[in-house]
């Protein structure tokens, strides 16, 4: 199966409309006067101590001045800003592995807590010759996720308890990790790319306003399995990642590759409404947790029978042993 060859794939690490390129304007890092002494009983730290502290004390959590001094701060930075802040997003991932390949394109809009949130995906897979696509819109707030599953002949509705893990959503499943707090984050990408390339900090510039650093990877760190790594972050002040890419191949087989592109489209200024097919899939859940409406294609905000809800929850039921 692709999902289990792309985990292959990335373990030795461990779409969308185009937008109008941030206005930047590339800055010269400065540095504070070395400190001096007064008397020679006073211990003053040395310049370039002093010029490198302040430097780091400007740029995002986990950076020195070469580039990524701890990834694992980086990335709760990212994870944490993320969380203080509304937020809109764009992902795209194109994965082969052999003869099979992978395209997913998702949108989504977050609200502080990461609670609501709405999320659009969609998925292209070509397996042994055959082609399907499979869409899914999420809606989820502090204790339940709604996912609604496009099939080629059908609509169908699934509605899970938050705080259970259980989310199954099939555009995501080749990726390393599926989980919905680090899926709407994109904090899983953040970790492969640090984990997988030796960033160095390129430039400082600033962007819409916003003061960033430019972060660049061109060689896969050794104890990976990639080859051809090109990868670019560029991150703010606190340590939230506006965009990412990360482009590489699977060692020894040019066949396989990888690639993945994240984009924050707006930082603080997102409001989400709950979408109308959300109330079709609220009956009283089942014992694992999860409730499955099947909704005829074409009419997706129909509220179901309970001869639907039903036999929709047994095939659910029977699935997931």
């Amino acid at each position: 199966m692709l999902a289990v060859a792309v985990l292959v794939l990335v373990a030795g690490c461990a779409g969308s409309e185009e937008t109008t390129p941030p206005t930047t304007s590339v800055e010269t890092p400065t540095t504070a006067e070395p400190a001096t002494t007064t008397s020679p009983a006073t211990t003053s730290s040395s310049p370039a101590t002093t010029a490198n502290a302040s430097a780091n004390e400007s740029l995002p959590p986990g950076l020195n001045a070469s580039g990524v001094e701890d990834s694992a701060v980086l990335v709760e930075a990212h994870r944490s800003a993320l969380n203080n802040s509304s937020f809109a997003f764009r992902f795209r991932s194109n994965v082969s592995v052999g003869q099979s390949s992978q395209w997913t394109r998702q949108r989504g809009t977050v609200e502080a807590g990461k609670s609501p949130l709405v999320v659009h995906s969609d998925s292209v897979r070509n397996l042994s010759g055959g082609t399907t696509r499979v869409a899914t819109d999420l809606w989820a707030n502090d204790t339940t996720v709604v996912v609604q599953y496009h099939r080629q002949d059908r609509t169908e509705l699934r509605r899970y308890n938050r705080t259970g893990g259980n989310v199954a959503d099939e555009t995501w499943a080749h990726l390393p990790r599926a989980d919905l707090d680090s899926q709407v984050t994109q904090s899983w990408l953040v970790e492969l790319a640090l984990t997988a390339g030796d960033f160095e900090l390129d430039r400082i510039e600033r962007r819409d306003g916003r003061r960033v650093a430019v972060l660049r990877a061109t060689e896969a760190v050794e104890a990976t399995n990639l080859t051809d790594l090109n990868a670019t972050a560029v991150v703010d002040e606190e340590g939230r990642v506006h965009s990412l890419s990360l482009t590489a191949a699977y060692e020894g087989d040019d066949r396989s590759r990888i690639h993945y592109e994240f984009e924050l489209t707006d930082v603080g200024s997102v409001a989400v409404e709950r979408p109308m097919w959300v109330g079709a899939a609220l009956p009283p859940t089942t014992e694992n947790g999860t409730t499955t409406t099947t909704v005829p294609s074409g009419d997706e905000t129909a509220t179901p029978t309970d001869a639907e809800t039903t036999t929709a929850t047994a095939t659910t039921t029977a699935d997931s042993r």
